[in-house]
């Protein structure tokens, strides 16, 4: 992939954690205080949308050079 590439891959990585954390704050702005079951499985589908996202964004940005020590364990 050349380098044109993997910058649109991370622009498109960053986008779309965005749409991650706009969707959860959309969700946190409708919950109510009565969490039921669509409610739960409504939250972990996000963290799980969201987890990958940022997965996603990590590995986008890494192979531009840069690297998060605090995400990636280093």
């Amino acid at each position: 992939m050349d380098e044109h590439a993997q910058l649109l891959r991370a622009r498109a990585a960053a986008a779309a954690c965005e749409r991650a954390a706009a969707a959860f704050n959309e969700f946190a702005k409708r919950l109510s205080a009565v969490i039921g079951p669509a409610e739960m499985a409504e939250y972990d589908a996000l963290v799980a949308r969201e987890a990958a996202a940022l997965s996603e964004r990590v590995a986008a940005f890494r192979v531009l050079g840069l690297g998060v020590a605090s995400i990636e364990g280093e």
